[in-house]
């Protein structure tokens, strides 16, 4: 699926927004989702996405302690406890703030500013049209660097995703990346992140590796194709912080897409 599909209205979806990097490459006390972009934390500009795309209730896990103040106004705020790393440790804490009646749960990166709305339920709406547990959104990037590498089928199926950090030479060749929101069917997610190991590179316990365990299960992994390469923007330094920056003043002179 692309970002010309038709869009699903989303209903019985909750989000979750993975907010509590430190940030040590800003070289700052700051936590990394408060630094500023166009005018705001970058995590306002996630949490007003996540509430545009109709993520009801939308969960912010954040360090304990933090102060986010406003950027998280509309959200819930929980604490990750210095117990675990990793994205999935994150959703996992997350999904306590969830009620047991939502059927979708959509994991968003709060280090990414620029993510439209629209992505959001384009996500969801390619995990609903695919009878899968899983859907991923991918972007076809010339230099993917650090991005995370998406195997596909012909189909448009997901076949996995690599971590950077543990790929092999053939995976880092690829261009298909992991670049946005993920969205799970939550009774699957809720039974599948207990066997989501740490890795064995980082220590981390990564969320695209519930691809993998779909998989395994004999599930379909969706994916939602991204047009818009300044979407992928995730602000892990402040090269990044400031392409999010010049990527905003350049949506200031076209339409924009909602």
């Amino acid at each position: 699926m692309n970002a010309g599909d038709p869009e699903a209205e989303v209903i019985g979806a909750a989000g979750i927004v993975m907010a509590a990097g430190q940030g040590t490459r800003f070289a700052s006390d700051v936590p990394k989702v408060m630094h500023h972009v166009a005018g705001r934390p970058m995590l306002a500009h996630v949490v007003a996405t996540g509430r545009a795309a109709g993520l009801d209730p939308l969960v912010v896990v954040i360090q304990p302690g933090m102060e986010v103040g406003s950027a998280a106004d509309g959200a819930v705020s929980v604490d990750q406890p210095p117990t675990g790393r990793g994205t999935a440790f994150a959703v996992e804490v997350g999904l306590g703030a969830v009620p047991a009646g939502i059927d979708v749960v959509v994991a968003l990166y709060g280090d990414s500013p620029l993510v439209r709305p629209a992505t959001v339920r384009g996500v969801v709406n390619a995990l609903a049209v695919s009878n899968a547990v899983a859907a991923i959104t991918w972007a076809d990037v010339p230099q993917p660097a650090a991005f995370g590498r998406v195997r596909l089928a012909a189909d448009g199926l997901v076949l996995g995703i690599v971590e950077a950090a543990d790929a092999t030479a053939d995976d880092l060749a690829l261009t298909t990346v992991n670049a946005g929101p993920a969205a799970f069917r939550a009774a699957w997610v809720r039974r599948a992140l207990s066997r989501v190991a740490p890795s064995p590179t980082s220590g981390e316990r990564y969320l695209t590796q519930l691809v993998d365990l779909a998989i395994d299960d004999g599930r379909a992994v969706a994916g939602y194709q991204l047009i818009d390469l300044d979407e992928t923007i995730g602000c892990d330094d402040l090269d990044r912080l400031a392409a999010a920056n010049a990527a905003f003043r350049r949506r200031e002179h076209k339409p924009q897409r909602r």
